[in-house]
């Protein structure tokens, strides 16, 4: 009987723990963005993988994300209009798939700023591939897609309504203001810079929007000044 009983019990363990781990199997790549098991290039940095292994990816992309600060902040790398943006950009939504704001912000400078439309749509269709219930990014992708098509009133509107939302990029702001400053008279432009002056939570935004203005003022276009300090007193 004994011969029996534990071949037996050995073969119920064995199919349990097969069993057990092809579920454990399953929810791992349910949970993992899919590029990890389909991109050998997923393992080109020790930061992605340690990142992915011990479950920090949320930690992996910060650092990521101050890398890509610390590169667009360099202004040595203006002469060559920051090449490798695109690079640092899927360095953070490559470890953390989940990061919004660099679909966003990135594909805003990348757009509208640096006018490499091509690479910024590509970030923004990564972004839908892992975020399709972030309808923000469609509201983007509209952006972008009139600009490459030259309409500008219908991305001006897009980007207007970007503005609405809480958690815009400054990059926002700023992209719009200088749009404003080619298209609308001074004192409106004056007036938007010192509505941005007073509301951006971004302190370079807010150091731009106070030299606009100053600017704007002294060059004696405004037709209505006190219109714009009402706001700055605000």
């Amino acid at each position: 009987m004994k011969k029996i009983l534990l071949p037996a019990i050995f073969i119920c363990l064995l199919a349990g723990s097969a069993f057990l781990n092809e579920k454990a199997a399953e929810k791992v790549f349910l949970n993992q963005p899919s590029w990890y098991f389909i991109n050998p290039d997923s393992y080109r940095k020790f930061l992605h993988l340690g990142a992915a292994g011990f479950g920090l990816r949320s930690l992996a992309g910060d650092i990521e994300y101050i890398n890509f600060l610390q590169y667009y902040g360099d202004r040595s790398q203006n002469v060559n209009k920051h090449k490798n943006l695109m690079a640092y950009i899927d360095d953070i939504t490559d470890v953390d798939p989940y990061f919004s704001f660099a679909y966003t912000f990135g594909s805003s400078i990348l757009a509208f700023n640096l006018d490499r439309v091509d690479e910024a749509l590509k970030i923004i269709r990564k972004g839908l591939d892992f975020n399709p219930e972030m309808w923000q990014l469609r509201l983007y992708l509209g952006a972008i897609l009139f600009k490459q098509e030259n309409k500008e009133s219908e991305y001006i509107k897009l980007l207007e309504d970007a503005l609405r939302f809480e958690d815009h990029p400054a990059i926002v702001e700023r992209i719009l203001g200088n749009i404003y400053e080619q298209i609308k008279p001074p004192q409106f432009t004056a007036e938007y810079w010192a509505g941005i002056y007073m509301k951006t939570k971004d302190k370079k935004t807010r150091e731009f929007a106070y030299n606009r203005v100053e600017a704007i003022i002294k060059e004696g276009r405004l037709t209505n000044p006190s219109a714009v300090i009402s706001i700055l007193e605000k």
